[in-house]
């Protein structure tokens, strides 16, 4: 629901105020809204890099999380409430503004919240931020819409398409795409499951603590969670004081990681003595797993272009203390022509829309477009065929994706297989836990789905070679 909005004298206060002083939660959590919305932002590093530099008490550290998480999970529920009850149309509110009412809204109508406690700090960012015209106007509308809630409507479900697109705040070409694919109702239950809360789940470093022995440290340190029936490495719900975490982090006792990320590992599945390459590897969750699954004879070549984003992995490598991992930056064709053909396994977790990360990434909802999906495919395409230079025969090609839409799934490993007659299917059903039978598909694919699954949205083929 990206608008192109007008300039009005809303937004002609005081600008951002960048001052010295401490940040509350909502002040903290409307500068995150506004660099997500305008300055493209990831939400989640966004997020922990400046609560880690603001220093709230847990109480506000939670509120800022809430409300910046909400805004983006229920923007276009939102923005509905907002055109009922501004004498203006959307268009036509200043960009900055309207971030400050959609963090009233939310309080208003997604928090317990009391009504003038929801309008006075919200009137009061806007003042601070951006002058008395703005939060006199701010005012008026969040005093409206507290008066007039229980007038408020949304779209008939009769029109099917429009009561999602609102109701459950996803674009409406993401709506259309759902039902055309998946039917009425499961559209809508992939809808809600995207705007809920994700549980957080725990790979143990099985390098010096296995999972039972992670979930004992965390019952120690007061918090809580369960041992996964499928994956022996993982402890899920986890809850535990933030602090906590980090230390648990810091010593290299476990990484986060979501079950379905942990499940393209299996399907890797790397042994002893294995050459394993991930081509794709930062930020290194992957590569990690894989290290643990094969083993210390197993080798893992990790390669990536982003140099940044490998500084980080070499960090975290260290952090585990894992030495069987070496670490390559620089131009993919380069570097695959250093093992062509010597492969055992080779991950490609490639980039893409990250539709399946929505509990996690709700930004993207408003980011991604129906022509970013040709261009995603092309890049995938072009690393599988890249990276299959480096398979050795009868060795496994695993290619991942977090998401579900069919151009970044079937039709680039039916593309692949096109043009590359040496190589395979290979069904995933003796690597995959039995838990997850359910998300294997006829050609022996595996789709995994949220709403379905509880975990991400994940897609993996394997491929073996002649």
């Amino acid at each position: 629901m990206e608008r192109k909005r007008k300039r009005t004298r809303e937004g002609r206060g005081k600008g951002s105020e960048a001052e010295a002083r401490p940040r509350g939660a909502r002040e903290l959590a409307y500068d995150i809204t506004r660099r997500v919305n305008d300055g493209g932002a990831y939400l989640g590093l966004l997020l922990r890099y400046t609560l880690d530099k603001a220093r709230l008490d847990p109480r506000d550290r939670s509120l800022a999380v809430e409300l910046s998480y909400g805004v983006q999970r229920h923007r276009s529920y939102l923005d509905h409430l907002i055109s009922q009850v501004a004498n203006r149309p959307l268009e036509e509110i200043d960009p900055p503004v309207l971030d400050v009412l959609r963090l009233g809204m939310y309080q208003l109508f997604r928090m317990d919240v009391p009504n003038h406690a929801a309008a006075n700090e919200s009137v009061a960012l806007a003042k601070a931020r951006l002058g008395p015209g703005p939060a006199a106007f701010v005012n008026a509308v969040l005093r409206k819409a507290s008066t007039e809630r229980d007038s408020l409507e949304l779209p008939s479900r009769k029109r099917l398409g429009e009561y999602l697109e609102v109701a459950h705040s996803h674009p409406r070409w993401l709506v259309d795409m759902l039902i055309e694919r998946f039917g009425p109702e499961e559209a809508e239950a992939m809808c809600v499951v995207d705007n809920s809360i994700p549980s957080l789940t725990l790979r143990a470093n099985t390098s010096r603590i296995d999972a039972p022995g992670l979930l004992a440290r965390i019952e120690c340190l007061g918090g809580t969670g369960s041992l996964s029936p499928a994956l022996p490495e993982a402890v899920l719900k986890v809850a535990v004081p933030h602090s906590h975490l980090e230390a648990m982090l810091k010593e290299g006792l476990c990484v986060v990681q979501d079950e379905g990320s942990m499940l393209v590992g299996y399907a890797v599945s790397p042994g002893e003595g294995d050459l394993v390459v991930d081509a794709c590897a930062a930020p290194g969750g992957k590569a990690t797993h894989l290290a643990l699954l094969g083993g210390p004879g197993c080798r893992v070549i990790a390669l990536d272009s982003n140099a940044n984003r490998m500084e980080a992995m070499r960090k975290s490598v260290r952090r585990l203390g894992l030495e069987n991992i070496e670490i390559g930056v620089g131009d993919s064709r380069e570097m695959f022509a250093l093992v062509e053909g010597k492969a055992d396994r080779v991950l490609v977790d490639a980039p893409c829309s990250g539709l399946g990360t929505l509990r996690r990434n709700p930004e993207l909802k408003w980011r991604r477009k129906p022509e970013d999906l040709p261009h995603f495919a092309h890049l995938q395409l072009s690393l599988l065929e890249g990276a299959s230079e480096t398979v050795r025969s009868g060795g496994a090609l695993v290619y991942s994706v977090c998401t579900f839409t069919q151009e970044e799934t079937r039709d680039v490993v039916d593309a692949f297989l096109s043009r590359h007659g040496d190589f395979g299917v290979v069904s995933l059903e003796p690597y995959l836990p039995g838990e997850y039978a359910s998300s294997l598909t006829p050609e022996g694919y595996a789709q995994l789905l949220p709403h379905r699954h509880g975990c991400e949205g994940m897609f993996i083929a394997r491929l073996e070679r002649a």
